[in-house]
């Protein structure tokens, strides 16, 4: 587990990554009370916005090992491909985690949330962590340059949450776009939320998980198939 060591220390040793990770998460979670005690998913979204963020400039390390060079003196030691990639998602997905389980406790404790509420939104923003650490892996994955993959994932991740419902209510989008945003992982999270809130954990909650895990393990094969072929 050196990698999984050496990659939790680096994670924590850069304070943008720090801050969006633990300490805006944090304030998020006590701040407008309304839009978590009344309504949970409006002030998730916030947070899943965030996620998002933190699992790119997380994994974003792992772009750094290429364009530096470490991941080929990591590689050419008695250590294989596919256990670099375990061991750094999985120090990449630990403060998300952590973010989780926060949120889970402050929404129970603090804004009187149901088990049901508390449990089904901990599972829903679980897999979603996994999935959007995985997204931002593969993203990496495809770039050379860390100013190219930050300008096109601020770009492209502006429209996934347009379009997948977490900047604004899918329902605001035009009639044409309102099934656009099936094709991204955030979509499926928004729409468990949805469903968990108005019907709690039920066979739709449960298809809706089971999306989001494809999509993470999707990308998993796509990002773990480009970094063995270069």
């Amino acid at each position: 587990m050196t990698v999984f060591k050496y990659a939790v220390f680096r994670n924590f040793q850069s304070p943008l990554s720090l801050f969006a990770t633990s300490i805006v998460p944090i304030l998020l979670m006590f701040l407008m009370p309304e839009v978590w005690t009344y309504a949970p998913a409006s002030g998730i979204t916030f947070l899943a916005m965030m996620m998002m963020l933190s699992s790119y400039l997380i994994t974003g390390l792992v772009l750094e090992d290429r364009i530096d060079g470490v991941i080929i003196r990591v590689l050419v030691a008695p250590i294989r491909t596919i256990n670099y990639i375990a061991q750094n998602l999985l120090a990449s997905i630990i403060p998300l985690l952590i973010q989780i389980l926060l949120l889970g406790i402050i929404g129970f404790l603090r804004y009187n949330w149901s088990i049901e509420l508390t449990v089904g939104i901990t599972i829903a923003f679980m897999l979603f962590a996994f999935a959007t650490t995985a997204f931002s892996f593969c993203w990496n994955m495809f770039f050379k340059s860390k100013e190219g993959s930050r300008y096109a994932y601020m770009l492209v991740g502006a429209v996934i949450a347009v379009l997948s419902g977490i900047m604004i209510p899918n329902e605001a989008l035009p009639n044409f776009l309102q099934d656009v945003g099936a094709i991204f992982h955030p979509y499926w999270l928004i729409r468990s939320l949805n469903s968990l809130t108005l019907y709690g954990i039920n066979t739709d909650f449960w298809l809706y998980q089971g999306i989001v895990m494809l999509f993470a393990i999707a990308f998993l094969l796509l990002g773990g198939t480009r970094r063995t072929t270069e």
